[in-house]
Order: structure tokens, then sequence, then C-alpha cells
């Protein structure tokens, strides 16, 4: 290869790199949407519960799709590349009901997860304004599970509430698509979540979860599903 020729090379090189140093800049992201759940030992746990009601009770609920969102710092290291930090929230439940005429049983199941985690985006497909990318994220996840039972009978009230908790990993991918304002973009991300299930031991006394028919079996949480959000980026520094 000439001098020449490297020379080229190099300036070639060196506009890239100013290129990519040019597009670093912070910024605050947030979304908010729908998930579905797994959740397969809750409900399950919900029909031991209600077996054991008095009378045959009904299921009102069961874990359905339902809130989640996220807050993140992200950074854009490259033209294609951006990384976040960040914390997420998601939340479901499940409620049980028995009554009639002297008084009525119910069982509320209240699972929220809290994840805190890292993720990436790499650009596919940009464009002045759109921009689809692939994205990444791993997350250490804390989830907490409130069982509260109550029963009224002909004016006499009795209730017992437990609080379970556990911590496991859990990674999910999927597309994030933006149109891109100058200090701004909105858009929507779509994926799905794999949770590796931890066990769940209560709060106050540290014992497990354990399954009614099988006492060798801890229960857990399962927060894997699909999710879709609407997503907004505001950048606050850099260019």
């Amino acid at each position: 290869m000439s001098i020449k020729r490297k020379y080229h090379l190099a300036c070639i090189l060196a506009l890239s790199l100013i290129s990519a140093v040019s597009a670093q800049r912070t910024g605050l992201s947030v979304s908010f949407g729908g998930a579905t759940y797994a959740m397969d030992d809750m409900k399950y746990l919900q029909e031991q519960i209600l077996a054991s009601y008095p009378l045959e009770g009904a299921v009102l609920s069961s874990f359905p799709p339902y809130f989640t969102g996220s807050a993140q710092v992200v950074h854009q290291f490259l033209t294609h590349l951006r990384g976040g930090a960040g914390y997420s929230y998601s939340t479901t439940g499940g409620r049980s009901d028995y009554s009639d005429y002297s008084g009525n049983v119910e069982t509320d199941m209240l699972a929220t997860s809290h994840r805190f985690g890292v993720s990436l985006y790499y650009s596919i497909l940009a464009g002045e304004r759109l921009d689809l990318s692939l994205y990444g994220t791993a997350d250490a996840h804390l989830s907490y599970l409130d069982i509260t039972s109550n029963i009224f009978v002909l004016g006499y009230t009795s209730g017992i509430q437990n609080t379970y908790q556990s911590m496991s990993p859990s990674v999910s991918a999927g597309l994030e698509l933006l149109y891109n304002f100058k200090e701004s973009a909105l858009g929507m991300e779509a994926g799905y979540l794999v949770d590796i299930p931890g066990d769940l031991s209560n709060r106050e006394s540290g014992t497990d979860l354990l399954d009614p028919n099988d006492p060798d079996r801890i229960l857990a949480t399962d927060w894997s599903g699909w999710r879709i959000s609407i997503k907004g980026i505001v950048w606050i520094k850099g260019n």
C-alpha cells in the first residue's frame, strides 16, 4: 500500500472516529406499557388456596397482562450504539372469592417486580428521523408477593397477610423504534423477558413458600413474557 493510500485511509478512519465521538450524548429515557406474565406457580397456588375454601369459590382474576414501566439514564456511545442503566417496575395479581347470604371469603395475591439493570441498543436501520434498533437487557430482579385473606361472616371480620420475596436474574431482548427530534425522541419498544425464577421466602420469618402438595418444592414467581411500551428520550447533555 502506497503512502498516499495509507494517508487517505488514515483520514477516513479519523473522520469516522470524530463522527462517532461527536454522537456522544447523555439523556433520560422513560417507558410505560403492558406485559404478559407466566406465573405458573402463582396460578397453581391460587387454585390450592381456592380449594381450601369451605365451599366452592371463584377465581376473579389470575395474573393477567398488566402494567410495566422503566426509567433509565442513557448514553449514546457511538452513532449506532447506545447504552443505559436504570430501574424497571412490573405488577400483576390474582383474586379469589366466595360469597353467600352469610358473608364472604376473599384472597388477594399482589405480585410486584423491581428490576435494576443495564441495556444495550444497536441501530440496524438508522435514518435522519426514524431509528430501528435491537436491544438486550440484563437485570437483577427483586420480587415481592403479598397474600391477603379476609373472612367476613355475620358482621365478624378476620384477616391475615403474608409477604414473600425472592431475588433472581432476568434477561430480555427485542426491538425499539424511535422518531428523533432535535433534543428528544419518541417511539415504542417490544420484546420478550426471560426470568430465571427465584424461590420465595417469608420476609419476616425467612421460611420458604412451599407447595401445599409437595413440601420439597419451593414456589417461585416467574415474570417471563411479552411486553410492549411507549417510550420517550430527552437528551440533556452532549451533541
